[in-house]
């Protein structure tokens, strides 16, 4: 055992302590046995192993470390006020108390101080049987162990809820993290028992997945080979777990390890929710193999970008595929919808975790994330707040990142995780907000953005996710711009269309009744004719002014924004960017209809 100005420690292994002739032991008295003050301060606690002569590979791949026995003399010497402060002392008391006894009991003696914490942890359940209730009976494999609730402030680390107890074993930690829930209720009208199915297919098994990986990997996580997972289960979408012996652990450490795990069963269990002509898709991994298992009927007959896309990348049943949109063929049409999905997106590689997430590529004449990316390159934004397949919400910092993650995508409002993608995103320079869930949460990529130092921001909202428009207005300040965008439009409520007009800066029409009859009457300009894009506001105007220069590499000048018939509006045709007002377009023959 090794000793420095008191303290004293023992080499620790995920197969237990090691004794003298290389074995290993739970008892620690066996383990002290060994004399390797030696070796000093220098080495790491592998290379005091190897340099006893041991060489055991499963240990040293693993991981060892040193394990405190005793702590050293400044150490012993502040001991007691963690426990005079568990039992209602406050700091100034604690340390006065805890100071008496390192003279009174002698502890620089490493006996005292072994019994002094021994008497100590007994005085403290002491107190918390005599002044507290019992919050809690954990029914564990050693029997019931009851938790007391201490005085110690809850953390949140890594979006999980930290939270302390004392029992008669000594600290109970319970961690708390939520769950993903697709609420597949949102946008699919399905019978109870799918929703429950869906709702729940990433949480089933995680429990038990969660526990074969704790006790397999706890040592490499920073935990003690005995730690024990006291308790384990999923209670209102979130998973709950309770350890012992997490005592000089780093929290932080331990909660990446438990989001890690949760982030590989979520990506082993994949599963997403898009959209592509008005139509919601459920994607699920299923035997290994990502396919679209569930689809709305096509909400509209007809739609030029739909067609043409189509047309593009359906192959040879984009006809009878836009035959049975006319026909109202239901039951073909959602066949029909996962077939496409299957060949075109998922085969395309759009949910490949390998794809690039850097590119030059501009899908569509005036799509949002060409206007981003152009907005970067005229300096306007420094930071996007958009989502991204296997990545969630996520920040983007220049044009190519921006362009490069969203591709051709038409809407996403569930995603799965994925560690190699989330390494691609960092060297791209992409920021992802919930590295480990994959979370869409736009209103908490802005915050997250605002807390890094950016100051001018764009952020895409989705369908009835606008709703969140005036919360995300609310996070602007003196110094911070927010740009906001409000796409995928098809089929919201007159709620969601009233929170655009009153919030958005720029407004994609798709097929939506009602930015027809809230947006575009109020729109100060507006780009194309097909599939208009409303600009709602001067700052809105700013960003598409920039898009339309990089288009035509001209300056547009001398735009009046106004209401009404004489509203500027531009469009694209053979001879570049046309200008033209309201009341000179000719009632259009291919729109998007019916707006719904």
């Amino acid at each position: 055992m090794a000793s420095h100005s008191g303290l004293k420690y023992i080499l620790e292994t995920k197969k237990g302590y090691v004794k003298e002739d290389g074995g290993f032991t739970d008892n620690k008295e066996e383990a002290m046995l060994i004399d390797f003050w030696q070796f000093g301060f220098g080495p790491s606690a592998e290379e005091v192993y190897k340099r006893l002569g041991f060489n055991n590979q499963e240990v040293m791949d693993s991981g060892v470390s040193f394990h405190t026995i005793v702590s050293s003399y400044e150490g012993r010497d502040l001991t007691g006020i963690y426990y005079y402060e568990l039992m209602g002392y406050d700091y100034k008391e604690a340390y006065n108390k805890s100071r008496n006894d390192y003279f009174y009991y002698n502890l620089c003696n490493d006996n005292n101080y072994i019994a002094y914490k021994k008497m100590m942890e007994d005085s403290v359940f002491k107190y918390f049987k005599s002044h507290k209730e019992v919050v809690n009976v954990l029914n564990t494999d050693d029997g019931n162990l009851a938790l007391f609730q201490t005085n110690e402030e809850d953390e949140i680390i890594l979006g999980g809820d930290l939270k302390y107890y004392y029992s008669e074993n000594g600290r109970i930690f319970r961690y708390t993290i939520p769950l993903k829930n697709p609420h597949v209720e949102r946008y699919f009208d399905i019978d109870e028992d799918k929703i429950s199915y869906y709702n729940h297919f990433q949480q089933d098994g995680i429990d038990e997945y969660f526990k074969r990986r704790f006790n397999e990997e706890k040592f490499s996580w920073g935990l003690n080979f005995n730690t024990k997972l006291l308790d384990i289960g999923i209670q209102d979408d979130k998973l709950v777990m309770y350890l012992d012996d997490w005592t000089n652990i780093n929290g932080n450490k331990v909660a990446k390890k438990v989001n890690s795990v949760l982030r590989d069963y979520y990506e082993m269990k994949e599963m997403h929710i898009t959209r592509m002509f008005g139509s919601y898709i459920i994607l699920q991994r299923v035997n290994e193999e990502l396919k679209a298992v569930e689809a709305t009927p096509v909400p509209i007959k007809y739609c030029p970008l739909m067609v043409k896309l189509l047309k593009e990348v359906g192959g040879d049943g984009s006809e009878a595929f836009i035959e049975a949109i006319r026909t109202e063929d239901v039951a073909t049409q959602t066949r029909m919808m996962c077939e496409l999905i299957n060949n075109v997106v998922i085969k395309g590689g759009y949910f490949d975790t390998n794809r690039p997430l850097n590119s030059c590529e501009a899908n569509v004449l005036f799509g949002a994330s060409e206007t981003i990316s152009s907005a970067f390159k005229g300096s306007m934004v420094d930071a996007a707040v958009i989502v991204s397949n296997n990545l969630g919400t996520i920040i983007t910092t220049n044009d190519i990142n921006t362009q490069g993650a969203v591709k051709r995508m038409t809407g996403l409002f569930y995603t799965s995780p994925s560690e190699t993608i989330m390494n691609e995103a960092n060297n791209s320079k992409i920021i992802p907000v919930f590295p480990y869930s994959a979370r869409i949460d736009q209103v908490e990529g802005v915050k997250e953005a605002i807390r890094r130092g950016y100051k001018k921001i764009a952020v895409t909202l989705a369908a009835q996710d606008n709703e969140l428009l005036d919360e995300i207005s609310k996070l602007e300040r003196e110094g911070i711009t927010i740009y906001k965008f409000g796409l995928c439009s098809t089929g919201i409520n007159e709620k969601t269309a009233e929170k655009m007009l009153e919030y958005a800066d720029i407004v994609w029409s798709c097929a939506s009744k009602y930015v027809k009859e809230y947006i575009e009457p109020n729109a100060i300009a507006q780009v194309g004719i097909k599939i208009p894009v409303h600009i709602m506001t001067k700052k809105g105007w700013e960003l598409v002014r920039n898009h339309l220069e990089y288009m035509v590499n001209q300056d547009i000048e001398n735009v009046e924004l106004k209401k009404g018939e004489e509203k500027p509006v531009f469009l694209n045709s053979d001879d570049g960017i046309k200008r033209l007002v309201k009341k000179d377009i000719r009632k259009c023959s291919d729109c998007p209809h019916p707006c719904i």
